[in-house]
């Protein structure tokens, strides 16, 4: 039999010819027969390539929760099957942890361990000291289902070794102690992600003295202990971490030797406003009630993306800290929830604010300015205003001119038009074109709202008398 301490340094392989009687769920099983030989042995690298190869076959997209990144996404593969780690680099909100998220899932949902072990070991290579000693010494060893391990790690200045790895200590076997004692072994954060993805969120932010741990794990297999001793843990986990661009406020540096054991992928914002839209769509918590729609999602999404540079507003490159999807996101869900408040059917201009009070509600915390002359609620205002501007000419765009006068003149003996109470059905020209643009009856109000809004800023033939409330300024 082997001394205690001898597990700690000790390289075990279970095979069938030294393998105790498995138990599993009350029964013997055989673990390298039939199905069960699936949920073992492998390494987390090789079920994430045997998972993305069998996309590859089936031409089908592997991170379907990701809208757009094809680039990305292609890049993320080859990592991913050529068994690297990855560093995540971009501004918040723009999907880093939901692409962490989608590599977990490409893990079997399930995989067979060790019954009890604190990181739930592989029983035919642990790393476990206690789960060393079991399989070679016991006549029995219990095993169980444990689903797929996606475990973040906050990036935290003042996180402490124990916190990262855990306990590990030789002195107290020294001393005594039992190999499963809390004081000799307690597995941290990135121990718990032994067999699974190990998600450190904002890298920079580890103490530097952590990096150098977290290198010494993932390269040399090892850690060095507060007391000196070398400890072998060639815990099994593909490290995926993310961290701000350079010139982030609070970013801070990774360490060098930690960078180059890693591939860097840059996720942007983005690329188009229909992209925006579906993660807006995708991420909303309010999917039920009131209808969002389609103008409506075009000017808020907009909204958001006029505060980043590539979008051509007057203001961008004065926004320090441009707002990310979550901005989009709440957008429609604040909107939303204004128009549940009042029990209508479609999303108005009205559940903006009267000032735009639930745009800047989502904006304000998510954004910052670069300078002191103007206020972060005169910003959104404008960008609203610019966005709104710029949906409103893709409506007047689509009137057809041999309709324009028509509409007009319907919108003219109407008189003051108050949206929400408006009767214009039996109108020649004015409810063909509303009802083009609607996608259901219940839209009506809000897409004669918009025609309405896009007559005034576009030609100046209506006016707007109050919120919600329009009437035409000429005929002609």
């Amino acid at each position: 039999m082997a001394g205690v301490e001898d597990y700690l340094f000790e390289d075990v392989t279970i095979t069938e010819s030294n393998a105790p009687r498995f138990i599993l769920n009350g029964e013997e099983v055989d673990i390298w027969d039939g199905e069960l030989s699936k949920y073992h042995s492998l390494s987390v690298a090789d079920y994430l390539r045997e998972s993305l190869l069998e996309f590859e076959e089936r031409g089908t997209d592997p991170f379907p929760e990701i809208i757009g990144k094809k680039a990305e996404k292609e890049m993320l593969k080859n990592a991913l099957i050529s068994g690297s780690n990855i560093l995540f680099k971009g501004m918040k909100g723009y999907g880093k942890t939901t692409f962490s998220k989608a590599i977990a899932k490409l893990l079997p949902e399930k995989i067979l361990a060790v019954k009890g072990c604190k990181i739930n070991d592989d029983p035919t290579k642990p790393v476990c000291f206690s789960c060393k000693r079991a399989l070679l010494e016991d006549n029995e060893v219990e095993l169980t289902w444990v689903g797929r391990k996606w475990v973040r790690i906050l990036g935290d200045p003042m996180m402490t070794t124990r916190q990262l790895i855990g306990g590990l200590s030789i002195q107290k076997i020294r001393e005594g102690y039992d190999i499963d004692s809390p004081e000799v072994f307690t597995p941290g954060r990135i121990l718990k992600a032994h067999r699974g993805i190990a998600y450190v969120d904002e890298l920079g932010a580890i103490p530097s003295a952590m990096q150098t741990l977290l290198h010494e794990l993932l390269e040399e297999k090892q850690i060095t202990t507060p007391e000196g001793d070398i400890i072998p843990l060639k815990i099994d986990t593909i490290f995926i971490s993310s961290t701000n661009p350079a010139n982030y406020r609070g970013t801070a540096d990774i360490k060098e030797p930690l960078l180059d054991r890693m591939e860097e992928i840059f996720i942007g914002p983005p690329e188009t406003l229909e992209e925006e839209i579906l993660i807006g769509l995708r991420n909303m918590r309010l999917k039920d009630g009131p209808l969002l729609p389609d103008w409506h999602l075009r000017i808020l999404a907009r909204t958001v993306r006029l505060a980043r540079a590539e979008d051509g507003s007057r203001f961008a490159n004065r926004i320090e800290v441009e707002p990310s999807c979550r901005a989009t996101i709440k957008l429609f869900d604040h909107v939303k929830a204004s128009a549940l408040r009042a029990n209508r059917e479609a999303v108005i201009l009205a559940d903006y604010g009267r000032n735009y009070e639930n745009v800047k509600l989502a904006m304000r915390s998510r954004m910052e300015l670069d300078y002191e002359d103007v206020s972060k609620d005169e910003v959104i205002s404008a960008l609203v205003e610019d966005a709104i501007n710029r949906t409103s000419m893709e409506i007047y765009s689509k009137i057809p001119k041999e309709e324009f006068r028509g509409i007009v003149e319907d919108i003219s003996e109407l008189g003051e038009i108050n949206i929400e109470r408006a009767e214009f059905s039996d109108t020649e020209h004015l409810f063909p074109f509303v009802n083009s643009i609607a996608s259901s009856p219940a839209e009506y109000s809000s897409a004669l709202e918009i025609l309405l809004e896009a007559l005034r800023r576009c030609t100046g033939v209506v006016t707007k008398v109050d919120v919600g409330k329009y009437e035409c300024a000429r005929a002609g």
